[in-house]
């Protein structure tokens, strides 16, 4: 595979996800891939050093390519104070990366915001289960042989990432994992609770979760709970402009 060239593309229920391949070494980025980012994200590039430059690289790669499929070319991608990407007033959008894959996802605002994250599922690490788990979450998990455990543990995770970036638009300040609740069910979704210990809230939170080539990718998008409804004739879940593609 060839480092910052695309992965795949698809459309979801909660946006447009865009995969770029990023190299798994703390090698400089070329220049010739940053002479692909707007030069402003590229000056930003020159601040990060090793692992961190490849992945702010494949992360606006691949984050850009996603806004594009929903016909718009934001500004330079910048970053809040807390490092989410800003995509300007159209579009809302997340990012992630996980060794040698950065992943990009876009959408129309009108479900409010989004969270993504991508998780590797080995190894197997069950040590972290009472960092990231309530008490109810590791009741409901309890009974499972420990590679059923690990996945759910791993699953919970990963949503409680998304979960993390995607309200961040609205509390601004970092999400502890136990305030949030998750439960997974088999179709690739999980009823959420949240439990902030600011208080901030309530907020509709919608969470899910799909299996990709020894990862997972979870999405999550949220709202203000009293926000209006989108009309359900104009969803923002565009489909992309181009089929989905590979290398």
């Amino acid at each position: 595979m060839e480092s910052f060239r695309l992965a795949f593309q698809h459309a979801g229920p909660h946006g447009v996800l865009v995969a770029f391949h990023i190299p798994d070494s703390p090698d400089p980025v070329p220049a010739e891939v940053l002479e692909r980012l707007h030069p402003a994200e590229a000056e930003l590039a020159r601040e990060h050093r090793g692992y961190r430059q490849g992945q702010f690289v494949g992360g606006r790669l691949a984050l850009r390519r996603a806004c594009e499929q929903l016909g718009e070319q934001p500004p330079a991608i910048l970053s809040t104070p807390r490092g989410a990407p800003i995509v300007g007033d159209r579009l809302v959008g997340s990012v992630s990366h996980k060794r040698n894959l950065a992943v990009g996802m876009a959408a129309r605002p009108n479900d409010g915001s989004l969270g993504v994250d991508i998780e590797d599922y080995r190894p197997m690490r069950l040590s972290i289960q009472d960092s990231i788990l309530r008490p109810e979450e590791v009741e409901r998990i309890a009974h499972l042989p420990d590679e059923r455990r690990w996945i759910a543990l791993m699953l919970s995770f990963s949503l409680k990432e998304s979960i993390y970036k995607a309200l961040d638009p609205y509390v601004q300040r970092y999400i502890g994992f136990h305030e949030a609740s998750v439960d997974l069910d088999l179709q690739g979704r999980a009823d959420v609770t949240m439990h902030l210990t600011k208080g901030e809230g309530p907020f509709w939170v919608d969470a899910r979760f799909a299996w990709l080539h020894g990862r997972v990718v979870s999405t999550v998008r949220a709202r203000p709970a009293d926000a209006p409804h989108p009309d359900p004739s104009d969803d923002g879940h565009d489909a992309p402009s181009a089929p989905p593609a590979a290398e």
